[in-house]
């Protein structure tokens, strides 16, 4: 029993500190390499969830864009245009329903892009719009892009003067909101925006930025001067 008192095998204080500080070190590294997986995980998973839905709303936007037509000779295509919102004449149909307006809206307070569409009514003096027959949204989560023009969805322009040397490019940028003359001059009109995960705060590394442009059908670039007309 003397021996057993005065043997010096076993673990002293310093040494059980030493192994739970070192276990405790282990445990700590192991629970954030866990906690930054699950963060990228849902990083990753957020960001595909964004692409996914600023994509299926960028080709809503487009095909609807795309789809303008001029309600007659006189009257262009596009009702009334800003930075965040255009109206615009289109036919969808196979010409057995009259010509609709639709609108694409962004509200910066809700985040989100909605279409309004205004079915026309033939009338004895001619097809008008009422109220909004139709509402829907089609994405939410957004932001305004950081470039080129952090403060607008909607960007127009037109096409440049002739010039005998070098051939017209729509590279005019008209200023919103579009004014009566410059409704009929649109011939591009370019969209951006960025899409948030759900439930995520902006940040550049969640935030999804999309953009697109659309040619407007009543501008033939093969002319020398290819003005919008609906003649």
């Amino acid at each position: 029993m003397i021996r057993r008192l005065r043997s010096s095998a076993g673990v002293t204080l310093v040494e059980l500190i030493a192994a739970m500080s070192i276990g405790m070190i282990t445990l700590l590294a192991v629970v954030a390499v866990m906690d930054t997986s699950v963060k990228q995980s849902n990083a990753v998973a957020g960001r595909v969830n964004a692409t996914q839905r600023a994509r299926l709303a960028m080709d809503t936007i487009t095909r609807q864009l795309r789809s303008q037509v001029c309600l007659s000779a006189t009257v262009p295509a596009i009702v009334s245009g800003t930075g965040d919102s255009v109206r615009f004449h289109a036919d969808l149909s196979d010409g057995s329903r009259p010509v609709e307006q639709r609108e694409l809206i962004f509200d910066p307070t809700a985040m989100t892009i909605i279409e309004n569409t205004y079915v026309g009514v033939e009338l004895p003096a001619g097809l008008t719009f009422s109220g909004v027959t139709r509402s829907r949204q089609l994405l939410d989560q957004v932001t305004r892009r950081k470039a080129p023009d952090p403060t607008v969805i909607f960007r127009y322009y037109a096409y440049t003067p002739p010039d005998p040397v070098n051939p017209p490019k729509p590279t005019v940028l008209l200023s919103t909101p579009l004014s009566t003359a410059d409704r009929g001059r649109v011939a591009k009109i370019d969209i951006g925006f960025n899409t948030l995960p759900p439930r995520a705060r902006p940040s550049p590394a969640s935030s999804v930025t999309l953009q697109n442009e659309i040619y407007v059908r009543v501008a033939d670039p093969n002319l020398k001067a290819p003005t919008p007309t609906c003649a």
